[in-house]
């Protein structure tokens, strides 16, 4: 069965959900999350996209981005990348960290945009890790944890650069 592309449409959310292979828990590992995490803030911080809510779960990983100067497929390649090379430099391992491939999906509304954000903050309360979704380590909902929303929510209110849906009136 062919790979489906990945659709770019600018100034859009994407929800993306990726998995480790075999579904091992390698971020159940505090050094091996940080290490995500600090992928995560690297593309953020290098304009490959606005960061906008993200979950590090012990076997996957769920992000809402707006890609800026990478397109979704080279955003998910440099991240699960870099994040393979870097705990396999560690943990002087070898071979493939991620499943191949990742789920996207186009958010076309505000409504849909903030369901997903939700979605990603419960994931820990849900697999039970936490009692209340702010204190996992690992998620936009953490307060030490900054994302790009509000950012990307003025600026499209403003009706400025991000072109992603009709401001609700």
């Amino acid at each position: 069965m062919p790979r489906l592309k990945h659709i770019h449409l600018e100034g859009y959310p994407y929800f993306i959900t990726t998995t480790t292979r075999e579904n091992i828990k390698v971020f159940s590992e505090q050094k091996w999350a940080d290490s995500l995490l600090s992928c995560l803030y690297y593309g953020r911080e290098n304009n490959w996209y606005l960061l906008l809510s993200f979950v590090i779960m012990p076997e996957h990983l769920h992000l809402v981005v707006v890609p800026q100067s990478k397109n979704i497929s080279q955003i998910m390649k440099a991240i699960k990348g870099y994040s393979a090379r870097l705990i396999n430099s560690y943990s002087q391992d070898k071979g493939s960290l991620w499943q191949e491939g990742f789920y996207d999906y186009i958010l076309d509304s505000e409504e849909k945009l903030l369901t997903k954000i939700k979605y990603i903050e419960e994931n820990p309360v849900r697999a039970g890790l936490v009692s209340e979704a702010e204190f996992y380590r690992y998620s936009s909902a953490h307060k030490q944890n900054s994302v790009d929303l509000e950012i990307y929510l003025n600026k499209r209110n403003a009706g400025q650069e991000c072109p992603a849906y009709p401001v609700q009136g």
